[in-house]
């Protein structure tokens, strides 16, 4: 009975072993970060990767603001493309907490995922909110409560976009 005891619990550790997340995202893309850019590339293909982060910023309480579907506009002026399109979205409350003191803040919003599709993998790329922020941060008439919001900006779409590539959606 110990050695069926014995084998079960090995068989049991290497099950937990194996479903841990650190396993289980072994494998898994890594979110590249810039003082501009999150980035991340998937092997999903553009759609599926699109419908998933237009849930998931919705899910978050982001409004899409816009899906251009860039090949679809190049190939109607005569352009070869591999695909590519654009989400803009927004989360407007909070936006407007940066707005209503630093109108200058509309020249960056909405935010914008660019999705580009090449060789069956999907890059996302998103410019960061904190270099937004960076860019403002000079500004005087910047809230506290509008620098905190660049600053939930910019930890909500990196968690994205490492969501994405875990596969966690």
């Amino acid at each position: 009975m110990s050695v069926t005891h014995s084998n079960w619990k090995r068989a049991l550790g290497a099950l937990l072993f194996a479903l841990h997340p650190a396993a289980l995202w072994a494998d898994a893309p890594a979110v590249v970060e810039t003082d501009v850019k999150y980035e991340v590339t998937v092997t999903d293909a553009l759609s599926a990767v699109r419908e998933m982060l237009v849930s998931a910023l919705e899910a978050r309480n982001y409004a899409i603001i816009n899906v251009l579907d860039v090949q679809q506009g190049l190939a109607s002026r005569g352009i070869d493309a591999h695909p590519l399109q654009l989400v803009e979205f927004c989360n407007l409350t909070r936006a407007y907490t940066i707005t209503r003191h630093v109108p200058e803040f509309e020249l960056f919003a909405p935010c914008r995922v660019a999705l580009f599709e090449k060789d069956g993998k999907t890059t996302v790329m998103v410019h960061r909110p904190a270099h937004v922020l960076s860019l403002l941060a000079k500004e005087p008439k910047l809230s506290d409560e509008g620098r905190g919001n660049l600053e939930r900006f910019d930890a909500d779409l990196k968690a994205l976009l490492a969501e994405l590539a875990q596969g966690g959606f």
